[in-house]
C-alpha cells in the first residue's frame, strides 16, 4: 500500500514541478492585472504614496515558483501609486512604492524614497520573466524613440526613449537623482539569474493633465 501512495506522490511532484514555471507566469499575469489602476482614483493614489515603504536591491532577480505563490499572498493594494505603459511593447502596469519581492510580482516599483513623477529622475524596477510579454520582458525590445507614459491619474508624464544599455548590477548611479526630467527602467537581462541590468532611459517630452 504505501508504495502505491509513494509513487502517486512522486507523479504528483513531478507534474507539479513540469508545471510549476507555467503556474508561476500565470500567478504573475493575474497579480498585475488585479492591481493595475483601473479601480482607484487619483485621491487614492495620492494618499498611498505618502506611506512609507522599503527597497530592497537584492530581489531584482526572477522569483521562483514557491517566492511567487508566498509573495501573491503578501501584496499590498495600498502601495499602488501609479501606471506605466508603453504601447508599441504591450506594457501596462501597475506602479508601486518600494523595491520588494512582492511589489515586483505585481508591477514595476520605485527604487528611491524620494522620487516623485515628473521631477528629476524617476526610476523603475521590472523583473525579466521567461515569458517574455509579463512585466518588464518587453523591454528587451525597446527602440529608441518608444513613448513611456506614466500617470498618477491626476497628471500623464511621456517620456521618449534616448537610450538602451547593458549594465552591471554595482552602477547604482543609474537611480540616482538628476537635474533632468528623466525615467529610468531597469530590469534583469536575462529571465534568469544574471549581474547585468538593462537600462532604458527615456527623456520627458509632454505633461497632460486629468480634467
Amino acid at each position: 500500500m504505501w508504495r502505491k501512495v509513494l509513487i502517486v506522490v512522486l507523479i504528483a511532484a513531478g507534474l507539479l514541478l513540469i508545471a510549476s514555471p507555467f503556474l508561476k507566469e500565470s500567478l504573475i499575469g493575474l497579480l498585475s492585472a488585479k492591481y493595475n489602476t483601473d479601480k482607484l482614483t487619483a485621491t487614492q493614489l495620492e494618499k498611498n504614496n505618502r506611506r512609507d515603504a522599503s527597497y530592497d536591491f537584492s530581489q531584482i532577480q526572477p522569483p521562483t515558483f514557491y517566492e511567487t505563490v508566498k509573495a501573491g499572498t503578501r501584496v499590498n493594494a495600498k502601495a499602488v501609486i501609479g501606471q506605466i505603459q508603453v504601447r508599441r511593447l504591450g506594457i501596462n502596469l501597475p506602479i508601486l512604492k518600494g523595491t520588494t519581492s512582492e511589489n515586483l510580482l505585481v508591477g514595476a516599483t520605485t527604487m528611491r524614497p524620494d522620487q516623485k513623477m515628473g521631477a528629476g529622475n524617476y526610476p523603475l524596477a521590472g523583473h525579466h520573466m521567461r515569458r517574455e510579454n509579463l512585466l518588464f520582458g518587453p523591454l528587451m525590445h525597446t527602440k529608441i524613440g518608444d513613448e513611456i507614459m506614466i500617470t498618477n491619474l491626476k497628471k500623464d508624464y511621456v517620456y521618449q526613449v534616448i537610450d538602451k544599455k547593458v549594465v552591471s548590477e554595482t552602477e547604482g548611479d543609474v537611480i540616482g537623482q538628476t537635474k533632468e526630467k528623466q525615467i529610468t527602467l531597469v530590469t534583469c537581462d536575462k529571465p534568469t539569474r544574471t549581474p547585468n541590468r538593462l537600462i532604458v532611459t527615456g527623456k520627458l517630452v509632454r505633461e497632460k493633465t486629468h480634467q
